[in-house]
């Protein structure tokens, strides 16, 4: 492409769509297929892509390695799941929704950002949280108490789906109009932001004279690598997607994605299939455990802090930047000139689990 598609981007506040100049239409087609759902328009874009020239020092690695800054998404206290609420709230919006439901775990990130944005389009928020209601209130847990959501905690062996459902019922009985957003906002809609934030990567990639030949990402709901399969295959299909998970083995993880990339295609009126042999994730690096940190993690999370003075989690972000550190050590990224990192942010997770990092 010989322009910046994302510097060209109108936004029509009367039809709450972004346009792009006609004269780029046909190089921007999957990007020009993203304008035409509605979205909020939550945060500025492009969001920074950075170099992290001191961890590539510290590593003695041959690929060059840069870093996509979703952690730097603004609203309650920013990370990816606004690339996918940004189109699912729309929608909620759209339908006149007052209420909006989700789920997750104690410390949700998704349910943060979903709080967060509900409180400003002024509508009530239901927070299901599978786990034990701590003593003390930390990370995502004190900021769903500080905005004030509808905190309902339930066993791991609970069926939240049907609490959902019960939640739904009771609320339109009293003449509420409830929403209710998956897990992840890990539905095709929602996959769109990530279609975007790949697009993005790409292009301010050759802007800096570089083209990424592995890309790494936390994946668990699925709905982030969903977004950055499509969007890689169809603007810079040389380059490999590794998902590192965070919640499961592998297999049942790339059919997860790889159901989920065939929708999110339909879509799009893409006619293009995946099959999981398709997609990669490695599963060495969770842990066998959502939501309990690893010594390499935990490690990981100290070495970017301390070369590059970035803070990631030991949840998501730790595990999968020590599933790429551990290929760039063994030697197995070097056939690429650079490899990416996307940043899903998850910062206050750090917080409640103070107890692994008081020590080096």
């Amino acid at each position: 492409m010989s322009r910046s598609w994302y510097a060209e981007l109108r936004y029509e506040a009367s039809s709450d769509r972004f346009t792009i100049p006609r004269e780029l239409r046909k190089e921007c087609k999957l990007l020009m297929d993203l304008t035409r759902f509605p979205r909020l328009n939550l945060f500025p874009r492009p969001t920074p892509l950075h170099e992290l020239r001191n961890l590539r020092k510290s590593l003695g690695c041959k690929p060059r390695i840069f870093a996509k800054r979703d952690d730097l998404t603004g609203v309650g206290l920013g990370g990816n799941k606004n690339r996918k609420l940004d189109f699912v709230m729309a929608e909620a919006r759209d339908k006149g929704a007052d209420t909006i439901i989700t789920w997750a775990a104690v410390q949700s990130n998704h349910c943060r950002q979903t709080l967060a944005i509900a409180r400003q389009l002024g509508m009530d928020c239901h927070l299901f949280l599978q786990g034990e209601e701590p003593t003390v209130r930390q990370g995502n847990l004190l900021y769903y108490t500080i905005l004030n959501a509808h905190l309902h905690f339930h066993s791991g062996e609970d069926d939240i789906q049907a609490h959902v459902d019960a939640l739904v019922d009771e609320l339109k009985n009293e003449g509420r109009k409830p929403f209710v957003v998956p897990i992840g906002a890990s539905v095709p809609l929602g996959a769109l932001g990530y279609i975007e934030s790949s697009i993005e990567a790409i292009e301010q990639g050759r802007k800096m004279g570089v083209e990424f030949g592995h890309v790494f990402v936390a994946t668990g709901s699925a709905g982030t690598q969903t977004g950055i399969e499509i969007g890689f295959r169809e603007e810079c299909p040389s380059a490999r997607v590794h998902g590192v998970a965070v919640s499961r083995d592998s297999l049942p993880q790339r059919e997860a994605v790889a159901r989920l990339v065939n929708e999110t295609y339909t879509l799009l009126g893409i006619s293009r299939f995946l099959s999981p042999s398709d997609i990669v994730v490695h599963d060495e690096y969770y842990g066998g455990k959502y939501a309990v940190p690893t010594k390499a993690g935990n490690e990981a999370v100290f070495l970017l802090g301390e070369t590059e003075g970035l803070l990631l989690d030991p949840v998501y972000t730790g595990k999968a930047m020590s599933g790429m550190l551990d290929l760039l050590k063994k030697g197995e990224l070097d056939d690429a000139e650079a490899v990416l990192f996307f940043h899903t942010g998850g910062h206050p997770a750090v917080f409640a689990f103070a107890q692994e990092f008081q020590s080096r």
